[in-house]
């Protein structure tokens, strides 16, 4: 476990510590990084055995997010309330395309 800062051997790069890695942990489950910072962070995690937890943790919390997203479907009532409002404010469907 590396909590400090250091070079890494495999890249030469300054080693992430867990406060770095963990700030950029949803970045990182998004691929939202570079490849330089998610290789850091990937090399942490493979060595930190509490951020690799934590990671994993956000890893599910974030699959269980999108799978409600998912299977949340919008009533057809309040889909109908919305429309109606909408084009009683002067929205027509072929504006709001």
């Amino acid at each position: 476990m590396n909590h400090g800062h250091g070079s890494d051997d495999r890249t030469g790069a300054a080693a992430m510590d867990c406060a770095g890695a963990m700030d950029r942990l949803f970045d990182f489950l998004d691929g939202e990084l570079g490849p330089e910072t998610e290789v850091r962070i990937r090399q942490h995690l493979e060595k930190c055995g509490h951020c690799f937890d934590e990671a994993g943790f956000e890893r599910r919390f974030l699959a269980a997010v999108q799978a409600a997203r998912a299977a949340e479907v919008c009533p057809a009532t309040l889909r109908a309330r919305v429309r109606d409002a909408l084009r009683h404010a002067g929205w027509t469907e072929a504006a709001g395309s």
